[in-house]
């Protein structure tokens, strides 16, 4: 679940964070290995909220990335303290578990299993709920990022939601009759390995990319990784985040200014970022398949607000 702390403590008014914890935002100079034992750890929300465990591997003036779990049985809502509506493209992609997502306002619910994802976006309220026995854990893409005020900043010039709903009644009757016109009205989209748009990262088909979001703001996808491939190092345009999710991936990083490498082995859970403009690539020195998500996020143009 994303902090909704778009300013330090000391930089916000005291009622505005009452009840809030400040979340860290962990950023890098340059390239940078972050193993999962060692993302900044925080507890999002309040008693009427819930209480969210997160793990916050970036949070700069660009992009956003954390992996939340839910226990089982447990769930988000929200608080006048913590609104979940935000001004940004967020994309919950479910490593393990299985999330069911409501957008409290329409109605519109979505069960999403391990292996897909949910994207909504601007101006979107949203719960989350852990009805299984199994900890559900899921890694979260958010951009423009809260520090360009699209978490809590934007959510306190929002009105309360008056009412809440868990059944969207505007396809009774109707039903699977009006499932194209319930697809474009959704403002909760399930994005399944299906609907990938994939291709090969290189000449090589040894390492398929397959893209699942690609906005204005953020560009999400998910790589696989077949034993023995190697690749030259390519320039990588945007800020970026990779998060290996199954396998042993070694991630090779250049820093555009010292010209260093940076090789590491990761494991699932381990991430590499990399800064705009510097380079990368994945190898595969083990025998299976390694799989892995990657993020990536434009600056917000000058003058931008949420």
């Amino acid at each position: 679940m994303p902090d909704q702390d778009d300013v330090k403590p000391d930089q916000a008014p005291a009622a505005a964070m009452a009840g809030r914890r400040a979340t860290p935002r962990p950023t890098y100079a340059g390239p940078t290995v972050i193993r999962r034992p060692d993302t900044a750890h925080h507890v999002w929300g309040d008693p009427e909220s819930g209480l969210v465990t997160d793990r916050v591997y970036v949070s700069s003036d660009t992009l956003h990335v954390l992996e939340f779990e839910l226990a089982p049985g447990g769930e988000f809502r929200h608080s006048p303290t913590n609104k979940t509506v935000f001004a940004a493209d967020v994309l919950y992609c479910v490593l393990a578990g299985e999330l069911t997502v409501a957008n409290p306002q329409y109605g519109e619910v979505q069960v999403v299993k391990a292996g897909e994802t949910v994207l909504f976006g601007k101006g979107t309220w949203h719960h989350g709920f852990n009805p299984t026995q199994e900890t559900l854990r899921v890694l979260e893409f958010f951009a423009p990022p809260p520090s360009r005020g699209t978490a809590s900043l934007y959510a306190r010039t929002q009105p309360d939601l008056a009412e809440v709903s868990y059944r969207d009644g505007r396809w009774r009757h109707r039903w699977p009759e009006a499932a194209a016109e319930q697809r474009a009205a959704s403002r909760l989209r399930v994005i399944r390995a299906d609907d990938a748009l994939w291709g090969f990262a290189s000449t090589s088909p040894s390492h398929l990319v397959g893209t699942l979001v690609d906005t204005e703001f953020l560009t999400v996808s998910v790589g696989r990784v077949q034993a023995g491939h190697v690749e030259d190092l390519q320039k990588v345009d945007d800020e970026t985040l990779l998060v290996v999710t199954s396998g042993e991936l070694w991630v090779d990083n250049r820093d555009e200014h010292t010209a260093e490498f940076g090789p590491a082995c990761l494991h699932p859970g381990d991430a590499a970022f990399t800064p705009r403009s510097d380079q990368m690539r994945v190898l595969n020195r083990s025998a299976a398949e390694a799989t892995y998500l990657i993020g990536s996020a434009r600056p917000v143009p000058e003058g931008w607000t949420p």
